[in-house]
Order: C-alpha cells, then sequence, then structure tokens
C-alpha cells in the first residue's frame, strides 16, 4: 500500500456523524423526488487484460453476481420508491464480457422480471471489445445494448498501455471486435484514456476514431484512482489546453464525422443549462455524482454504495470502503440512516457548498465528482481537481471561447 493510499486508511480524528452542522439525510427533503438514474452492476471484478493505469481491485478474482443479487437490488429501488420512468443497468467493472452471453441472457430477464412493468429499462455495456464475436452482436442486437468501446487510439498509443496480461498489445483485437459491431450494424461509442503522448498525436487520434466509424469519442485520462495513484496529466496541463483546442477544430471542420463528448457536453450545457435539485433551503445543478441514489453502485456480492462508482469497495476507514450496506440485508434508504452513509453525505454535501462559494463553472458541473475530490485532495468536502479541470473546465471555456470569436465573425 502506498504513503498516499495509507493516509487515506487511516481514521481521522471522527465527530459523531449526528453533530455534523446542519447536514442530514430525509429522501423527503428533496425536489424532484430522489430518483436512480443509473444502477451500476458489478457482474464479476475479473479482467482478461492488465492496464497499467487501472484503478479496480480484484481483477483476478473471478466471482460472480447471483441472480438473486441482481433480484434483491431491483427489488430494493422499488420498495424505496427510487424508480421513476426510465431505469438504464450499467454493467461495469472487471470485463463484462468475460461472462458468457447466457449469464446475460439471465440477468436482463431477471431484472426485467422486477422492474419492466415500472420503467423503461434499458442496458449499457463497457467492454475493451476484445471478446465480442458474432454471438455477443446478435445478444447486443436483440436487447439493444448501448454499447461503449474502451480503446486509446491508434495502435501505439494503445497498446502503450492496454495490455494482455502477458504483456502484448490488445489493439489488433479491439479492431476486430470493432469490426464485428460494424458488420452487424451496432453503433458504438468510444471512451479513450488520454496521456501526454496522446497530445503530440493529436491529429492520428482524431482521425484513427473517424476511419473506425465512431461517432463520439469521450477523452478520460489516467485519474489518480484507487491502486493507480498518480495521474501522468500532471503537469502537462498546457499541453492538454492545446490538445482540446486542436479536437475542437478537428470536430468543427467540414466533413467531420466524429464528436468528443467533453466538446459536445460543453455546448450543450451552453445551450441548456442542466436542471436544478432543491435540498433544504439550497437549489443546486443537477450531478448524479454528488445527488443520493441518483447512481446506486452494487458490487458482485451485494455490497451496494452511492454516488461515485469508483469509490464503492474502495480502501478508506473513514468511510468503512464506501460499502454503504449489502442488498441482502437492508434497503437503500436504510442504510443511509447508518454512520458511513451519514459521513460521506456529510462530506459530499459541504464540498458542493464549497464549490458553488468558490468555482464560476459550478452551474454547469453542480459539484464535482467526489471520487476525484477523495483520491486527489484526500478530502470529498474539497472543490477543484485535475479532473474538474481537465474533463469540464477547459473543453467548456474552448468552446465558450469558440462561439464568442463566430459571434464576432474571427476565426
Amino acid at each position: 500500500m502506498t504513503v498516499e493510499a495509507l493516509v487515506r486508511w487511516l481514521p481521522r480524528r471522527l465527530a459523531p456523524a449526528a453533530s455534523l452542522p446542519g447536514i442530514g439525510f430525509d429522501p423527503a427533503e428533496f425536489r424532484p423526488a430522489l430518483q436512480t438514474r443509473l444502477l451500476v452492476l458489478q457482474p464479476t471484478p475479473f479482467c482478461n487484460i492488465d492496464c497499467d493505469y487501472c484503478y479496480l481491485p480484484n481483477r483476478n478474482s473471478t466471482a460472480r453476481m447471483s441472480l438473486a443479487t441482481m433480484r434483491r437490488a431491483a427489488e430494493r429501488l422499488l420498495a424505496d420508491g427510487l424508480v421513476g420512468d426510465r431505469l438504464t443497468a450499467v454493467w461495469h467493472a472487471g470485463e463484462p464480457l468475460t461472462l458468457p452471453v447466457s449469464y446475460y441472457e439471465a440477468a436482463i430477464t431477471t431484472l426485467d422480471d422486477v422492474l419492466g412493468a415500472h420503467c423503461e429499462l434499458s442496458h449499457s455495456i463497457q467492454t475493451n471489445a476484445t471478446l465480442i464475436d458474432a454471438a455477443w452482436c446478435e445478444f447486443i442486437k436483440r436487447h439493444r445494448i448501448r454499447i461503449g468501446v474502451s480503446v486509446d487510439g491508434p495502435a501505439d498509443l494503445h497498446d502503450a498501455h492496454r495490455r494482455t496480461r502477458g504483456g502484448h498489445g490488445t489493439h489488433a483485437r479491439v479492431l476486430r471486435g470493432m469490426a464485428y459491431l460494424r458488420e452487424h450494424g451496432i453503433a458504438f461509442h468510444a471512451i479513450a484514456v488520454v496521456t501526454p503522448a496522446t497530445f503530440a498525436q493529436v491529429d492520428a487520434f482524431f482521425d484513427f476514431f473517424e476511419s473506425q466509424g465512431v461517432a463520439e469519442v469521450g477523452c478520460n485520462f489516467d485519474e489518480a484512482e484507487g491502486a493507480h495513484t498518480t495521474s501522468s496529466l500532471a503537469g502537462h496541463e498546457a499541453a492538454h489546453a492545446a490538445f482540446i483546442e486542436r479536437l475542437l477544430a478537428r470536430s468543427r471542420a467540414p466533413g467531420a464525422r466524429t464528436r468528443v463528448r467533453e466538446l459536445a457536453m460543453a455546448l450543450h450545457l451552453i445551450a441548456e443549462p442542466l436542471p436544478t435539485v432543491q435540498w433544504q433551503a439550497q437549489r443546486w445543478p443537477e450531478n448524479v455524482q454528488t445527488l443520493p441514489f441518483a447512481l446506486v453502485n452494487v458490487a458482485h456480492n451485494g455490497d451496494f454504495g452511492s454516488f461515485s462508482p469508483e469509490l464503492l469497495g474502495q480502501p478508506s476507514a473513514e468511510f468503512g470502503n464506501f460499502v454503504f450496506g449489502n442488498v441482502e440485508r437492508e434497503g437503500f434508504f436504510a442504510a443511509a440512516t447508518g454512520e458511513r452513509f451519514a459521513r460521506a453525505w456529510s462530506a459530499i454535501a459541504r464540498g458542493v457548498r464549497a464549490c458553488e462559494d468558490t468555482c464560476a463553472h459550478f452551474g454547469y458541473c453542480g459539484g464535482g465528482a467526489p471520487a476525484n475530490k477523495f483520491y486527489e485532495n484526500g478530502d470529498l468536502a474539497s472543490t477543484e481537481t485535475l479532473y474538474c479541470r481537465t474533463v469540464l473546465k477547459r473543453p467548456f471555456d474552448a468552446v465558450l471561447t469558440q462561439l464568442e470569436r463566430d459571434e464576432r465573425g474571427t476565426s
């Protein structure tokens, strides 16, 4: 365990949760009523490849979530009134496709049995695409599953980090998986992890996604999260700004077919501000990572958390590894009466208030990502992070500046 991780693990001098000033949790205080948007299910921790920037623990474990646990998680949502008109089940963590098609056929049937009569239920899978074949494509089409492919661009960029357990590159296998998707007429988006090496190849990076027919690419970065304690972007933010500027120019060029998620999101936010949520005397922009139970994250063994999915199961004595309960033992709101949830919610709410007081981008964000505040700053109640600047602020400012230039008729 690194020194940074150890510091997070060691307990602080903690005040009783009940004494935390002015912050409590009562579902009735939220308007509109709390609803779960994303049910993030971790069917297995296992991953068939070994990316060097992965934050997830236990990637060698072949444990899997049982159908009974899935059913119980869905029943708990209904019992707590957290199911609205629409709900997306996101199959995440490890590599979801290491489990067979038959597993997901049964899983989808199970969730539909519980939730299908109550909401429009959809499914999303984020995959490294190395295992996609014709059988997977037929399954994906049959259930209209939204697919995201993790691919970092051209082979040299991708294979530098996304390798097999034997140390070999995975790019060729990813290309084969994407080819299967295209052959079966399945639209998919991509998520790339960018590093300073990517910034030096911005045109080749963009050209790769254009050539693969990818409608939208999201630019994540090697965040300091979990076991991955440092980011290569630290000290390279000016290069990232130039990268964003060039991606904006390329995506706006005549004939461009690939959108960049962060730039498209910025443009959308400028045109249509976030809806707001009222809690106690405050009205904040909606942010599913800071809104209790808007995201419900369930591990393969039924342990659950909320807020940023990256937090669940990560070492923290103060927050009990961010495990608020287990679906076999209790419901989500019942767990929210416990000490672990009370501490996390109090810190997150204080962090949102601090962002509101200090950040000009607050109206377009709503308080940041608790996971990044915790991993980067060691404090859920903190404010700006490298993640904020990279994913929201620079793309937003680049788009806003370009719109102002367009208005003035300048380049």
